[in-house]
């Protein structure tokens, strides 16, 4: 079923409601059937009644803006809204279409004159339809009328900018991204990545979220900072926690954290332009420490990680250690920064603001 319809009328209720007097169609007759088949936004096309020296006509249009069949109690309330209502009794009910946007046609064309409109699915033109009631038509159908009749439906002007709109507009949303980059810490994010600045970042969230740290590399930086600036555990804090047998394979890992209530290690090796062997081979040389083990490498290297792990000589470690990509350590790092200065205020004991920058 279409959703559009052609309904009949006089041309008096055609003039009133071309004035915005009326703004209820409803039926003379109780229907049986509903006709939900209109819904809002459907258009109904007013084809006048025969009339002395009038023969049927297309006079115009509204928009469909609600459907439903009614009580004679609310009939009679909203009879202010029709054309010469009518008198129902208790009991009775009637179809009412509620509409908006009643167009009168430029040009008011008999049906007749239609010989020129079929339906997608009609073999016989408009012009030969007997319409003695609501009649359904398709979208073809209702462009056929409305090019006939003169009548275009105007579309949404389109807007075009100024140039001087389009530069504050700009101005606005840069703005915006510089607040939530100032907010978010990406601004601090060293852009080109090094060795020494994956290790900055690494550092940095681990003093944020409370844990002691400790560089291989604490003579080397990153952007001006020293990364030795960034520790808060040195060689004799590593033999106090690890003792003096793994000292020195644990103090040439790049970046270790240390929790002390739980007495446990977080080793990661920064793997960008050095060989993954090598890494590798330095955790697994801290094996005997209660310790999670971390690669941080860019996804491309993760292949050759799976593939190394498989190998016998990686075994003892393979359950313990993990991949971790650079794109997810920059996530974790801007996180943990919006994090940390959401939750300042609640002075979490684990949370240090001691940092030297």
């Amino acid at each position: 079923m279409s959703k559009h319809a052609i309904l009949l009328s006089t041309w008096e209720w055609c003039l009133e409601a071309s004035k915005g007097k009326v703004k209820i169609y409803d039926f003379i007759k109780p229907k049986k059937k509903g006709i939900r088949a209109l819904q809002p936004g459907s258009i109904c096309v007013i084809l006048t009644l025969a009339e002395k020296d009038k023969p049927p006509t297309f006079f115009g249009e509204f928009k469909v803006v609600e459907v439903k069949e009614v009580s004679a109690e609310e009939y009679n309330r909203l009879a202010h809204l029709m054309y010469k209502p009518q008198s129902l009794g208790p009991g009775e009910k009637r179809w009412i279409i509620r509409f908006e946007d009643f167009v009168e046609y430029p040009k008011k064309i008999p049906k007749k004159e239609f010989t020129d409109v079929k339906s997608s699915t009609s073999k016989n033109p408009l012009s030969e339809w007997v319409i003695m009631g609501r009649f359904y038509i398709d979208d073809k159908v209702l462009e056929g009328i409305r090019r006939k009749c003169g009548y275009y439906e105007k579309k949404p002007a389109v807007t075009i900018p100024s140039l001087s709109e389009l530069e504050n507009r700009i101005r606005n949303i840069e703005k915006r991204l510089s607040y939530i980059e100032s907010l978010l810490g990406i601004s601090k994010i060293p852009f080109q990545i090094t060795h020494e600045c994956v290790e900055l970042i690494l550092l940095e969230i681990g003093r944020k979220l409370g844990f002691k740290v400790y560089t291989a590399d604490p003579s080397k930086t990153c952007n001006n900072i020293r990364l030795g600036d960034l520790v808060n555990m040195d060689k004799n804090e590593l033999r106090e926690y690890a003792g003096s047998r793994l000292l020195d394979p644990l103090s040439l890992i790049d970046v270790i954290w240390y929790n002390e209530s739980r007495r446990e290690f977080y080793a990661f090796e920064v793997v960008l332009t050095t060989d993954m062997r090598s890494s590798l081979e330095k955790l697994t040389d801290i094996l005997g420490l209660r310790a999670k083990l971390f690669i941080v490498a860019d996804e491309h290297r993760k292949r050759d990680y799976e593939k190394r792990m498989k190998s016998l000589a990686y075994r003892a470690i393979k359950d313990i250690c993990k991949f971790i990509p650079l794109t997810s350590i920059i996530k974790i790092y801007t996180l943990t920064k919006l994090w940390t200065q959401a939750v300042e205020p609640l002075q979490l004991h684990f949370i240090k603001s001691d940092m030297p920058f």
